[in-house]
């Protein structure tokens, strides 16, 4: 057996339950797969939660991480951009991008455990954490988890934000093909997303 605890194992529902939920919509995340023993693993973990109660643990956990990111920006980004950087109009926007990037991952690859934990708790109580019981492999399942989301966290910091930040600063022209790319992208996204509604409430 292994040695997480209940709380732990909450998180690992919680994170099963929209998981599933996606899987179970047709749809899927780059960058988030899964063995077959590992989905029903998943399965099996999300089923103590409803539906009710999944969607007031991603309001509360918006919430939570919403609060996180404002102390993160004002706290921790402004402070360091003023103190690194006292006269912004000789600021390169390497430099800027660069220390923007580093705070957006130290925001996201540590507030989003914490609002994870935090509303982990304060939704699952203590009835529905006891209905979790631990099995082997779970740990390497949450590790797993963990994996993937600070490597999309590193992928999106590191690459995305410079790549905008120096994109608008050097006043790149994207042309038509890229706004159409983006356009068709947005719809491709939306088209997802309610087809994915709409068979999750036929099932």
């Amino acid at each position: 057996m292994d040695g997480m605890t209940s709380s732990a194992l909450a998180r690992l529902a919680f994170w099963a339950k929209g998981m599933v939920s996606i899987n179970d919509a047709r749809m899927e995340w780059p960058g988030f797969s899964y063995t077959d023993a590992e989905w029903a693993r998943m399965r099996t973990l999300s089923e103590p939660i409803g539906v009710g109660t999944y969607q007031l643990f991603t309001i509360v956990n918006a919430v939570i991480f919403i609060i996180i990111a404002a102390v993160g920006i004002f706290g921790a980004f402004l402070q360091l951009a003023t103190l690194l950087f006292p006269v912004p109009a000789d600021t390169s926007a390497l430099k800027f991008s660069s220390l923007l990037a580093a705070c957006a991952f130290l925001i996201i690859g540590l507030g989003l455990p914490i609002s994870m934990r935090l509303s982990a708790m304060l939704v699952g109580g203590k009835t529905m954490r006891a209905a979790f019981v631990s099995a082997p492999g779970d740990e390497a399942l949450a590790s797993k988890v963990s994996w993937q989301i600070n490597r999309i966290m590193l992928t999106l910091c590191g690459l995305l934000v410079p790549g905008i930040l120096l994109f608008i600063a050097y006043d790149i022209e994207a042309g038509p093909i890229i706004t159409a790319l983006k356009w068709l992208a947005i719809a491709l996204m939306a088209v997802s997303t309610v087809t994915g509604f709409r068979r999750q409430r036929k099932s």
